[in-house]
């Protein structure tokens, strides 16, 4: 009996590879349609895919409220009998952070794969559909199962909540602390370590108001105050090193936890983790005494989205802390 094409949902929410550039200008312009460039890209013939498009937008624009309708779409092609995996093209601006919001939301049964591209079809160096065919071979793969979800660039595998966009253009943007989830190497799929998906939190909105307030030296109060006199639900501080601020920021911090308001701490470093370390005033030791909630590993842009959907699941201090510590 001759077997079917593997089938693979892919959701098209724009980003550069539907974009088309101008060789006489340089700039990249939006305006392609999804079916276009997968028609384009002939190795895509492998698969038998089902294509849809919430919306197109370049990935700067994205917002939680996209990512909710996204999750929608994502469950239900999970639940749909004969699809083995899901593929989202997605602009590459926010891909370090959206992946990852999706992870918090959906229970991943399926593969769930992220990418994109970092040159324009019109670009001489191209990387667009090498991303989606390796995309594609990621999640029919039988070892993606279970994996939470994923991220593909240049021939590389990355867990969503790991993966970080180090350079502004080249194919070779993104990068993990951490050594990647595996490759695809010669059209093969290979894992070279574990990773699981996370708890996750099906919440139908995000409203919530969480500013990520990035630490610099000399800071003062000013904008922490501005963010809790403005009605913030909570904040993330992208702090020094291990977890630590000015100390001037103490007592606005003391005040946010007074009034029952989250105060995460993530380090800015690239590597490393937040911890209670320093025991002075601003350090993380004070903070984390004080009730402030440290982030470990979780970068701000992540802290700031896991803060988000914790919160509007009805978690009060208690929940939040446990959940930053597992």
């Amino acid at each position: 009996m001759q077997m079917g094409k593997p089938r693979v949902a892919v959701f098209a929410t724009g980003g550069t590879i539907l974009d088309s550039k101008d060789i006489d200008t340089g700039r990249v312009t939006p305006g392609l349609t999804a079916d276009a460039v997968l028609q384009g890209m002939p190795a895509l013939g492998r698969f038998d895919l089902d294509v849809f498009t919430p919306f197109n937008i370049p990935g700067s624009d994205l917002s939680p409220q996209e990512g909710l309708t996204l999750a929608q779409g994502i469950r239900r092609a999970i639940e749909t009998p004969g699809t083995l995996g899901v593929v989202v093209l997605q602009g590459t601006d926010t891909i370090d952070e959206f992946p990852y919001l999706i992870e918090l939301m959906v229970d991943c049964a399926k593969p769930v794969v992220f990418t994109g591209a970092m040159k324009s079809t019109q670009d001489t160096y191209q990387d667009a559909q090498g991303n989606v065919f390796g995309a594609a071979l990621i999640a029919t793969h039988p070892a993606s199962r279970g994996k939470g979800v994923l991220v593909y660039f240049n021939e590389t595998i990355f867990a969503a909540r790991e993966i970080l966009k180090y350079h502004a253009a080249r194919i070779d943007a993104f990068r993990s602390d951490r050594a990647p989830l595996g490759y695809v190497v010669d059209e093969s799929v290979r894992y070279i370590r574990e990773s699981a998906q996370g708890a996750t939190y099906p919440v139908d909105r995000l409203s919530v108001q969480v500013p990520i307030l990035k630490v610099y030296t000399g800071m003062d109060p000013f904008l922490l105050d501005a963010a809790l006199d403005a009605g913030a639900d909570g904040i993330v501080l992208e702090a020094y090193g291990t977890g630590n601020v000015p100390g001037a920021m103490a007592p606005s911090i003391r005040r946010a936890l007074g009034k029952g308001i989250p105060v995460l701490v993530a380090s800015r470093c690239f590597t490393g983790e937040a911890y209670p370390c320093y025991n002075h005033v601003g350090g993380g030791a004070m903070l984390a005494e004080e009730g402030a909630v440290l982030t470990g590993e979780l970068d701000a842009i992540k802290s700031r989205l896991k803060l988000m959907v914790l919160l509007e699941a009805g978690m009060g201090m208690r929940d939040i802390r446990a959940a930053f510590a597992g």
